[in-house]
């Protein structure tokens, strides 16, 4: 989208001139004669960049720049104002940038030296934003995507680099919760040229009510419903020229899928209450741990929209299909954490890494970060041992103790002593794994290293 300038100046000729000149370079000017009026312009929509008058014939400019000050605090939004005023009032400007001018320019104003101002000022506005977009990505590194050692993250990310290249694509992600879909996304956009330096946007789209994810989206306009005191962006603005994520796609309402159907049409779109079309260009990454398809024959799903977010499409697998992934990721945890809680942990012991293998992580990553988090906050020395490994919940296993270790024979040994029988022993042992494993054979299977009829076989001869 092109930058929005609102000019607010008494004279005639400067507005006439300053429109001609700034509209030559690309942005897109409105102009006010009088403080009044351009306060209520600019509280319908608050442009990117504001010139403005220090003398005005009805309000002081600086009355003008506190009330928009003000405002923009109240509403989290980013104003860039200039403030003209006559060369030998360095007072006046001095005071201006106290309140929050960004610049200020000096009267009579040279053209040239206006269009510099301001590509100056909006550069240096994008640069803001930047910081604040890393800056949350350096408090949120705890996310930072860990591949590990599997192949099937390998293609995963493989995929990622293909669809780099093609920075208009939209990119539909599946996975289970908890698998990492936001991280993906996130890579997308950094590996994307042309994307990577602008915003990364994102939305869970099952977080609010339908009418609030509207005007998330699409933003609003000032009086479009009950609680619209203002003009408002939405996300689809916020991300141009960058990346859109919009998290659990599945559970938008039918309404709001026929709108989203329409931007995708030509990225064009109006806020809720406006009359104004808005021209965006950004990615779409989307992502669902539902399957589309399956809600498209529900009929929960429009045919038409899944076709449209369908283009391109990464399925991450879940953490138990990806077994020598679990390591590299609770050791890259453990650095994490025991770096943050300043804790001297370093390492895990054999027992802990035999219980994180052969956990089944219905919470997939998420699960084993949290995991790990619990353990470094528990340990007191610099080895994770068993006893900080805390499972719960149910078709988990109750405590730290997985079924192979030496408290199981222990536990099962008589009062006198004596060892019980082998065929006991494997009783017990199979029916501990299957209450790990939440009565899954498979997985049971898996453990013991034996195919599923053996395993079906032992269940039987035993009569778990």
């Amino acid at each position: 989208m092109k930058p929005t300038l609102l000019v607010i100046d008494d004279e005639k000729t400067f507005r006439i001139v300053a429109e001609e000149a700034l509209s030559a370079e690309g942005f897109t000017v409105t102009t006010a004669s009088s403080g009044q009026a351009g306060l209520a312009i600019w509280q319908k929509d608050p442009f990117d960049l504001v010139i403005l008058d220090r003398h005005l014939p009805d309000l002081d400019g600086v009355v003008v720049l506190e009330s928009m000050m003000r405002e923009s605090r109240e509403r989290g939004i980013d104003s860039l104002i200039l403030i003209a005023t006559a060369y030998a009032d360095v007072a006046s400007a001095v005071q201006a940038l106290k309140i929050g001018a960004f610049d200020y320019l000096s009267k009579p104003l040279q053209l040239p030296e206006l269009v510099v101002t301001v590509r100056k000022a909006l550069e240096a506005k994008r640069l803001r934003a930047r910081v604040r977009q890393l800056t949350g990505r350096a408090r949120a590194a705890m996310g930072e995507l860990v591949p590990g050692d599997s192949v099937a993250m390998r293609n995963v990310i493989a995929m990622v680099d293909k669809v780099a290249g093609a920075n208009d694509t939209t990119v539909l992600i599946q996975g289970e919760s908890g698998t990492g879909k936001e991280l993906i996304a996130d890579l997308i956009h950094r590996r994307t040229p042309g994307r990577s330096s602008g915003p990364f946007v994102e939305i869970n789209c099952a977080s609010m009510q339908e009418n609030l994810l509207e005007s998330e989206l699409f933003g609003h306009e000032r009086g479009a419903f009950t609680d619209a005191k203002s003009q408002k962006r939405g996300l689809f603005e916020e991300a141009d020229g960058g990346t859109l994520f919009l998290d659990e796609i599945g559970e938008l309402s039918g309404g709001t899928q026929a709108k989203l159907l329409k931007v995708l049409e030509d990225m064009t779109f109006r806020r809720l209450g406006g009359t104004r079309d808005l021209t965006v260009d950004l990615r779409l990454v989307v992502a669902t741990n539902k399957d589309l398809a399956d809600q498209v024959q529900k009929g929960t799903f429009r045919l038409d929209l899944y076709h449209r977010l369908d283009v391109f499409h990464i399925r991450l697998p879940a953490l138990r299909d990806r077994p020598e992934d679990v390591l590299p990721l609770a050791r890259h945890f453990l650095s994490l954490f025991s770096g943050r809680m300043r804790k001297p942990a370093a390492h895990f012991t054999p027992e802990t890494e035999r219980i994180l293998r052969v956990y089944d992580y219905p919470g997939n990553v998420r699960e084993l970060r949290n995991l790990i988090e619990r353990a470094v906050i528990l340990s007191t020395g610099d080895a994770i041992g068993a006893d900080c490994i805390v499972i719960s919940g149910p078709s988990r296993r109750p405590t730290a103790e997985v079924a192979t270790s030496s408290n199981f024979f222990v536990a099962n040994l008589d009062p006198a002593g004596k060892p019980p029988a082998l065929a006991d022993l494997e009783r017990a042992y199979i029916s501990r794994l299957l209450t790990f494993a939440g009565g899954n054979r498979s997985q049971v299977a898996r453990l013991l290293g034996v195919s599923y009829p053996t395993v079906a076989k032992k269940i039987a001869d035993y009569d778990l």
